[in-house]
């Protein structure tokens, strides 16, 4: 199993005593706090309906909409199951770590996420589900921030606070662009190409957050 490896900053409210109000950014981050030494579990639903995602110890289960990636819950560390319509899942997770579970309609592959704790910057993540060599440049195609993101994997890199647009690049084709965005240090932000039809690509960006369900 291919490990991607995305980015997770501790100051978006994953430890206790964390909250955010909603930023300019548009996103939208959350009073609940988690215990120190959680894992944190999400699921990107790239298959063509909303879907249910139950992760074991919740109350609730989590609904994503086809083609999106949902916010972070956070669990115990140790054995722990997720169930995505039907499709199950037992793993062991380490405290202070972050996962992300691609649920493509009839599967689920884990996606081991990096855990950062760097209050001054701001984390870019940039997930390449496509199937060709991706960068992320800024929009004009000038400067890589992400540079030569195998497909199927992907890379982050920290930045200033800084209001900017990025683009998708295949070498110096640019492939989709992504809106701008006021990037504030102590967040991270994902940036994703994913799968569109037969041979189409399209993007999808989000501030990370915590989800409140309990």
């Amino acid at each position: 199993m291919k490990r991607i490896i995305a980015s997770l900053l501790v100051s978006f409210g994953l430890l206790a005593g964390a909250s955010h109000a909603r930023e300019d950014a548009g996103a939208e981050l959350y009073d609940a706090a988690a215990p120190a030494d959680s894992a944190f579990v999400r699921v990107l639903n790239l298959s063509d309906g909303r879907v249910r995602a139950m992760l074991g110890g919740k109350n609730q289960a989590q609904q994503i909409a086809a083609g999106q990636l949902g916010g972070y819950r956070f669990t115990v560390p140790g054995k722990v199951h997720l169930d995505v319509e039907g499709q199950s899942t037992s793993v062991d997770l380490a405290a202070n770590t972050a996962n992300t579970f691609v649920y493509d309609g009839s599967s689920l592959r884990l996606l081991q996420d990096a855990f950062i704790n760097e209050p001054k910057k701001a984390q870019v993540g940039f997930y390449n589900l496509s199937g060709q060599t991706l960068s992320l440049k800024t929009a004009d195609g000038k400067h890589a921030i992400v540079d030569s993101v195998a497909a199927g994997q992907n890379g982050s890199r920290m930045v200033n606070e800084l209001k900017i647009a990025f683009a998708a690049y295949q070498g110096e084709q640019k492939i989709a662009d992504f809106p701008e965005v006021f990037l504030k240090k102590g967040r991270t932000y994902s940036y994703l190409i994913l799968p569109a039809g037969s041979d189409g690509v399209r993007a999808l960006s989000m501030a990370n957050g915590l989800d409140p369900l309990d």
